[in-house]
This record gives C-alpha cells, sequence and structure tokens, in this order.
C-alpha cells in the first residue's frame, strides 16, 4: 500500500510596529501562500495605541486604513492587492461617512465588501475592519 505524504499548510504570523496592536491576545495578520488574513483592524494610533477620533466614524475609518495598509506592506502587499474585507460598524446609519473615507483608499476596482451593523464596540470605537489580500507577485 503506496503512503501518502501529509500536507501541511505554513503559515507565518505578520507583526509591525506601524500599525496598532491594542491589548487583547491575537495577531495582526497571518499569511498562508500567498493570501494574507487580517485581524480586525481598529483606529488605535500604533504610537500611542489609543483610539484616534473617538466616536467619529470617518476619522477612525482614515486611521483604520493607513494601518491596514502597513499591516498588508509587511506581509509583502498593498491595498491594490486587497481581495475582500468585512466591515464591522457600530451604526449602519453612518455608512455614507465611512463610504466616503474608504472609497478614498480603493478608488478603483474596489475588494468585495461586506458591511455589518454589531450595535455596541468598547469605548469609543464605532468601526472595525478586517481584509484578506494576496501578496504582490
Amino acid at each position: 500500500m503506496e503512503k501518502k505524504a501529509a500536507k501541511t499548510t505554513v503559515k507565518t504570523v505578520v507583526k509591525t510596529d506601524k500599525a496598532a496592536s491594542p491589548g487583547g491576545w491575537y495577531s495582526q495578520a497571518y499569511k498562508v501562500g500567498n493570501l494574507i488574513y487580517t485581524a480586525g483592524i481598529t483606529a488605535n494610533d500604533p504610537e500611542t495605541q489609543e483610539m484616534v477620533s473617538p466616536g467619529d466614524i470617518a476619522g477612525q475609518t482614515d486611521q483604520i486604513m493607513v494601518n491596514m495598509k502597513a499591516i498588508l506592506e509587511e506581509a509583502g502587499s498593498d491595498l491594490e492587492h486587497v481581495i475582500k474585507t468585512l466591515v464591522f460598524v457600530k451604526d449602519i446609519e453612518e455608512f455614507p461617512r465611512f463610504n466616503e473615507v474608504y472609497k478614498k483608499y480603493f478608488p478603483e476596482d474596489p475588494p468585495a465588501r461586506s458591511t455589518m451593523q454589531v450595535g455596541k464596540f468598547l469605548g469609543d470605537m464605532v468601526i472595525e475592519i478586517e481584509a484578506i489580500a494576496v501578496a504582490k507577485e
């Protein structure tokens, strides 16, 4: 009987000081093959770890995108290679304000996206975004 070699998946932790890593027990992202999976990215400043723009979805979206860019660059990718985002908002009525900022970072061929209202976050956080991207070749 022929034995098959066990398949192994190699995952690599992605970590950068150029993006916030506020408390909690999680990794900023993982790279598996040519795919990068981020954790939920928050609007914390990477230097102070403090939430920026408390209660303001536009300001927080902007900081999240800056943090996302830094994480993806550390993993060998960039915003142009994002294929899917998952957006959690405190109040879906704020969607238009979020979307205007989001469009600045994805001006053409935006990634597939799901957005949902979660109702409540800790403190003054009003939005969190996860991303899946492919590595640049």
